[in-house]
């Protein structure tokens, strides 16, 4: 396997109107992985480990010498609201730092994440030039139409790259008008942004905005993997969520729906391995359908991705 995502803490001090961690706020399990528990994680089996989940990583206390610990067998990024970037000493050991930014617009930034756009923009330049930074942009129907200002706020900050990701785990019916990729939107913003960051040197990634299904989706559970805050081995964070219930809660095609679970054990248990391999077959069995020179059905997806947006290309 590649790649491996730890979730090393589901705690946040945001609360942005479109996360879980905000909607399911009742039920929410807040926690930090321990550090006895990600030293049991298998990083020599790994080319890259993405220290981040359901949370805000930098408020694991334990983050540095976790940083040191998987960096001793592969390559290490995270993903982080940004605010306590420039508090953050061992910044620069990473390889790969992605800081979420919500709008181009302060008052719209303050509305979404309830935090300055002005100060997070600060806190990326300081750090710039210690590590490779990505701006993550959430593309939703209200905020799509400002990716080419993300760009040239990725150029402002010393950012070399722009991920516009989809709102494509939806937790609640209200949400559901937001995603761009169930609505016909125009195109133009996107098709701008693309030249303006050709034009600026910003390397520009845009999920899409129509659905189609994929064989494997870009979870790719094929050669990535989930570690929870309690060391348990799930495909992708879509198929987790930390609150009490055993229960997802999703909307998907207008309805709302509760999907179980998924988990195959503890993180030092082989045998949890062994049944993690047997799901990531059925995506390799997908993929081969490819490769195939004979007419063949395409195995079916897993039934709990079935009503999971990632399955549809988006």
């Amino acid at each position: 396997m590649k790649f491996v995502q730890v979730e090393v803490s589901t705690r946040c001090q945001l609360s942005c109107f479109m996360c879980p961690h905000t909607i399911f706020r009742r039920d929410w399990i807040n926690a930090d992985m321990d550090l006895e528990t990600f030293k049991k994680i298998p990083f020599e089996n790994f080319d890259f480990a993405h220290l981040q989940g359901w949370g805000e990583p930098l408020l694991n206390p334990n983050m540095g010498e976790m940083i040191e610990i998987a960096k001793k067998y592969c390559k290490v990024g995270l993903t982080t609201n940004g605010l306590l970037i420039d508090e953050f000493n061992e910044i620069e050991r990473l390889d790969y730092l992605a800081v979420s930014i919500a709008s181009a617009d302060e008052e719209k930034h303050k509305r979404i994440r309830k935090c300055s756009l002005e100060e997070l923009k600060e806190k990326i330049k300081a750090v710039s030039s210690k590590v490779p930074v990505t701006l993550a942009f959430m593309m939703l129907r209200d905020t799509y139409h400002e990716l080419p200002q993300i760009v040239e706020i990725a150029k402002e900050v010393g950012a070399k790259e722009v991920i516009a990701n989809n709102l494509d785990y939806i937790p609640s019916k209200e949400l559901e008008s937001q995603a761009i990729f169930l609505q016909s939107v125009d195109e133009k913003p996107i098709e701008v942004a693309k030249i303006k960051a050709e034009k600026l040197g910003i390397k520009l990634t845009v999920k899409p905005t129509k659905m189609e299904e994929v064989l494997v989706c870009a979870e790719n559970p094929i050669n990535n993997c989930l570690i929870t805050y309690n060391g348990q081995i799930t495909p992708c964070v879509y198929l987790h969520l930390p609150t009490k219930s055993d229960k997802i809660v999703r909307v998907f095609g207008g309805k709302v729906l509760e999907i179980e679970k998924v988990y195959f054990g503890e993180v030092w248990e082989k045998k949890s391995w062994k049944r993690y391999s047997n799901f990531r077959k059925i995506f390799e069995r997908r993929k081969s359908f490819m490769l195939s020179l004979l007419p063949t059905e395409i195995p079916p997806l897993p039934e709990p991705c079935k009503t999971c947006y990632k399955a549809y290309g988006v």
